[in-house]
């Protein structure tokens, strides 16, 4: 069976890939083979991880928070059909894709600040679509590759694990409003189940 690899030795490798790569893009290639590592058994992934909080919500589960801060790990659910809505992530992350599918859409701003923040406007322009199998490992790197849409793109549950820069209180992330077509400040911890 090898040696355990659950979330206390993933969120290890990625505290040392934080500190060691200082640049976001080496340190999301750097975490990927980590994550792919665990992926293979999906140890300490517990069943109501992989569960949604509410009938047709996508949720997340707090699996892990560095002490200094500086990355967390959660399990995301997204029941068949649902979708994250148009966002936006200001810090960087890694996504691997354990159940389902993830169909994600990406998006950029032409013209606009670089900095991102609530109240600016959020139109857009369609940058790409992927669909992502159960495997599939994918990464956030904003401002430029900050802004997607995730869907389950399949008839069960999409579960997916993120490992995001910040924690749950201080991750820079904003919903892309339908009505206003203005970005509002939407935190981590109140996807948190």
């Amino acid at each position: 069976m090898g040696e355990p690899y659950g979330i206390e030795q993933l969120a290890q490798a990625v505290g040392e890939a934080v500190a060691r790569y200082p640049d976001a893009r080496e340190r999301v290639e750097a975490i990927k083979p980590s994550l792919a590592r665990w992926m293979e058994r999906k140890e300490g992934l517990l069943p109501e991880h992989r569960l949604p909080c509410e009938v047709n919500r996508a949720c997340g589960h707090l699996l892990h928070t560095a002490p200094d801060g500086s990355f967390f790990i959660i399990s995301v659910v997204f029941p068949p059909g649902t979708s994250s809505g148009v966002h936006y992530h200001g810090a960087w992350g890694v996504i691997g894709v354990l159940e389902g599918g993830d169909e994600e859409t990406k998006y950029a701003r032409r013209d606009g600040p670089r900095d991102v923040d609530a109240g600016q406007q959020c139109e857009l322009e369609k940058t790409g679509v992927y669909h992502f199998p159960p495997g599939s490992i994918t990464h956030l790197l904003p401002p430029e590759e900050g802004f997607h849409r995730v869907r389950a793109a399949s008839d069960v549950n999409g579960v997916s694990i993120h490992i995001l820069g910040g924690t749950a209180e201080t991750h820079p992330h904003f919903l892309c409003d339908n009505a206003t077509r203005k970005l509002i400040d939407f935190p981590m911890h109140a996807l948190l189940g």
